[in-house]
């Protein structure tokens, strides 16, 4: 099902050409067309007599010395003309498409060709079909979720409670405490309702048993409205019950503040359980949660709870449990030299002109200082923009020209991936997003879905054009210990956005989304998925520009490259070979087995977010 807004014709050349005088044609810019003219200066110029801001370095990532060894210019050389490289890090298990990109010109920085592969095989495509999925079938989706997600986090509680049995065996008295005479209570709690499924036990007291809990590896969890005036665990989906009534809990956010001063939503929570056939919910009563740092809920995000629920109407929550045992990154041993990319992100030109004068600059950094890769995410022209209208051309014929005149710029000596978005006037208004189709072929141009995972040279990438990470700030619903401090030990709220990513194991865990984001939860739960932690994790947004190393992976929000209303900016990246030497092998409890410990990315990755 293709969207109607890309068989859209724009007004017709012969129309435009007679209301366009012959001396204005062209707008000063390679990107528009011949019949384009600005109507008007845009609001955003300043004065031209100003100091400019371009190239000042706002944001550093990595050690001072790697930056320090690297000028962001790649060395000379030229292509000996061997064989592209090979992903030497790919699981052999995976059902993976191998692509080399290009081999580089002779002025480029690298000898060989840059190995690239990615789950062609894994991510949405013209063949998938979108918005046919009933209710019924969303209603699925979301319990499988559930369950998934359901019986990673119960994994990760039953390997915590194995670890306090071992302590406790090594102790001897049977009681273990943290090393300053105080008995872990809360551990021991949460490991005494942990026991192995029972055996051998009649079918009928299993069936019985079945009306009101089940089993996830060894976890006792019961329905959510199952009357209990003594602690029980509960497993589902968190929902926003809307409601006039008030709330008799007050929340508070990682401030302090009452969220009754917030301009969020004044709804209650809920909890959904993880059997969607028997449509069972009840309300959350949050005021005693017992955590060290504070709380975090979304809509959409699978929780275990633990708690009462005296009358099976109201749950009062005591420990929130929401975080899986996560596959952590895997080091790129297969990079043998240094990699360098550019990372930039739409909108690449203001509302008022269709010039691209920062896209252009852009375009002549990268010619004059040649990166490895250049990453850049859409729309290139967005559907809410008026003037797109206005094009005397074809939608498709438009893209052509913006993607010609990229590739002109650049040249051959950089690889360049380019990641579909919605909103794009030639794309399938649904996200997850298939990537673009150009009717042209460049050997160094790359398509990539909307979201996805690729590897360059080793490195796990993961990159969304949706801004996920502003969704889950404006939607979250967090506390802070009003015990410890006063308060104001809330956490990093980037840092607790992207472990929501981490731990719910989805590119999209918000669920219902914004109105603006055409979300098909069929597709996100088959193609958005977060299977382990990359290396790099992109996220455009229009939050403040960050580079923040969050459970092993650096992840990076490089801004718009026309911030419209604030400076724009993009990211370059620098990675080298990581150094063997600081990956050791840790000895576990068990005399054969042992954990590596990866080598710390600041170690061989250096980030600068730059403006425009």
């Amino acid at each position: 099902m293709k969207s109607t807004r890309a068989n859209k014709k724009s007004v017709s050349r012969l129309q435009h050409n007679v209301h366009t005088p012959d001396s204005v044609r062209g707008g000063g810019s390679p990107f528009t067309t011949v019949t384009y003219s600005p109507i008007s200066t845009s609001s955003k110029k300043t004065d031209p007599d100003l100091p400019s801001k371009a190239g000042q370095i706002v944001y550093t990532y990595g050690s001072a010395k790697l930056l320090k060894q690297f000028n962001w210019i790649p060395s000379s050389g030229s292509s000996d003309g061997g064989a592209p490289g090979e992903d030497n890090d790919a699981t052999p298990s995976d059902d993976v498409d191998h692509s080399s990109l290009a081999k580089r010109s002779k002025h480029g920085g690298r000898g060989k060709g840059i190995s690239f592969t990615m789950k062609t095989a894994q991510y949405a495509n013209d063949s998938c079909k979108y918005m046919f999925d009933s209710s019924y079938d969303r209603v699925m989706v979301l319990g499988d979720r559930i369950y998934e997600c359901g019986n990673a986090i119960c994994k990760r509680l039953a390997l915590e409670a194995e670890n306090l049995r071992g302590k406790e065996d090594v102790v001897g008295g049977g009681k273990a405490d943290g090393g300053n005479g105080q008995a872990v209570t809360s551990e021991t709690l949460s490991a005494a309702v942990m026991k192995e499924e029972p055996a051998d036990v009649p079918e009928m007291e299993m069936e019985e048993e079945g009306k009101f809990c089940n089993w996830f590896n060894g976890v006792r969890i019961h329905h959510v409205d199952y009357p209990s005036s003594v602690p029980v665990r509960v497993l589902g989906r968190i929902v926003i019950e809307s409601s006039s009534k008030n709330v008799n809990n007050t929340v508070t956010d990682s401030q302090g503040a009452s969220a009754a001063g917030n301009k969020r939503n004044h709804s209650r929570l809920a909890i959904v359980d993880f059997d969607e056939h028997t449509l069972r919910y009840t309300r959350l009563d949050l005021s005693k949660v017992q955590t060290p740092i504070g709380w975090s809920l979304f809509p959409g995000q699978t929780v275990l709870l633990e708690g009462i629920n005296p009358r099976g109407t109201l749950f009062t929550v005591s420990q929130i449990h929401h975080e899986r045992k996560l596959a952590l990154p895997r080091t790129p041993s297969s990079l043998d030299k240094t990699l360098t990319m550019v990372v930039a992100s739409a909108p690449f030109t203001d509302r008022d002109d269709l010039l691209y004068e920062k896209l252009s600059s852009l375009l002549l950094y990268c010619s004059n200082n040649a990166p490895d890769v250049l990453i850049l995410t859409g729309p290139f022209a967005d559907a809410n923009g008026k003037l797109y209208a206005e094009v005397a051309e074809t939608f498709d014929e438009y893209f052509e020209k913006i993607i010609g005149t990229i590739m002109s710029a650049v040249g051959t000596q950089t690889e360049v991936l380019v990641v579909a978005n919605h909103d794009d006037v030639v794309s399938s208004f649904v996200y997850p997003t298939p990537p673009y189709k150009l009717a042209s072929f460049y050997k160094n141009l790359h398509f990539l879905p909307d979201p996805c995972v690729f590897n360059v040279e080793g490195l796990d990438i993961g990159i969304t054009t949706v801004d996920v990470i502003r969704h889950l700030i404006e939607s979250d619903c967090t506390a802070a210990d009003v015990t410890v401090g006063g308060g104001g030990a809330g956490g990093d709220k980037i840092k607790r956005a992207y472990n929501h990513l981490f731990h719910q194991g989805s590119f999209y865990p918000l669920n219902p989304p914004p109105e603006d984001v055409p979300l098909d939860v069929d597709l996100l739960n088959e193609f958005g998925r977060l299977k382990r932690v990359p290396n790099l994790m992109i996220c455009p947004s229009a939050l403040n520009r960050h580079v923040r190393e969050i459970n092993g992976c650096v992840c990076i929000n490089p801004g718009f490259v026309d911030g419209h209303s604030a400076d724009g900016s993009y990211a370059r990246l620098i990675v080298t070979p990581p150094d063997g030497d600081n990956a050791q092998q840790k000895p576990s409890n068990s005399a054969a087995a042992a954990t590596t410990i990866h080598p710390s990315p600041t170690t061989y990755i250096a980030c600068q977010i730059v403006k425009t």
